[in-house]
């Protein structure tokens, strides 16, 4: 088969005519095969062209996507494996790993630097999230050093702060179970979190009355006496009060 023309596309790409079809080869396999220096190419000659330029499609795919902000090798994997063989993702992540586009160090410690300063994650969450990601456990122990427990603390006590102002109608218990739960989602130490919540004042007597006459104009319309303060109790315990 004949190589008829050439015509350079820009970023490392040609469109190169052979025969009757057109070909776009990077400029990596032009220069490795000297392909501009034949005038004809064979069919087995032309199929290692294609196969390896495959190779390279995938790789400068992957350059781009990392261009756009860190990638974990799990993320080029997923990214990739949808257009082409395993063999040619697990060739493009170790040449990027060669070229020094994926460094588990590098990643590792700008997640833990965005997920403190953008965030209210715990530890455990961000470790978690970086393992499922492929990052090495001792890698991510090393970086989330910087966490400190003082940086973890300031986080609780804000969610702390936040749930108290927006949940005036429920009991201690109810609102301390709820933070407790919503916290421990978010990757922090239950020790940690019951320990902040010391500090902050809980107390529900002003909540409970407001309740306790909500539920019992409620219900007075269909009990009286005993029965009625009974059924007002029974109601305000089942929403955590204890009085």
């Amino acid at each position: 088969m004949n190589i008829e023309k050439y015509k350079y596309l820009g970023n490392g790409k040609y469109k190169v005519k052979i025969g009757s079809e057109d070909y776009i080869i990077y400029e990596d396999i032009i220069l490795k095969y000297n392909i501009l220096s034949k005038n004809k190419v064979d069919k087995k000659e032309l199929d290692l062209y294609l196969k390896d330029n495959e190779f390279y499609e995938a790789y400068y795919k992957a350059v781009s996507y990392i261009d756009v902000k860190l990638r974990s090798s799990k993320e080029i994997e997923k990214y990739l494996k949808k257009d082409y063989s395993t063999k040619i993702v697990n060739n493009v992540i170790t040449r990027l790993k060669d070229d020094g586009y994926l460094n588990e160090s590098v990643y590792a410690e700008a997640y833990i630097h965005d997920q403190i300063n953008l965030k209210i994650v715990g530890p455990l969450k961000i470790k978690d999230n970086l393992i499922a990601q492929g990052i090495n456990e001792s890698v991510i122990e090393d970086k989330l050093s910087c966490y400190s427990k003082k940086i973890q603390n300031e986080k609780i006590k804000k969610v702390i702060s936040k749930e108290i102002n927006l949940n005036k109608n429920k009991s201690t218990i109810m609102l301390k179970n709820k933070i407790l739960h919503n916290l421990v989602e978010k990757g922090f130490y239950q020790e940690d979190i019951i320990n902040c919540m010391e500090e902050f004042d809980f107390s529900d007597n002003d909540i409970y009355k407001r309740e306790y006459e909500k539920t019992y104009k409620k219900l007075s319309s269909k009990y009286s006496g005993k029965e009625l303060e009974y059924k007002v109790k029974q109601k305000l315990y089942q929403k955590g009060f204890k009085n």
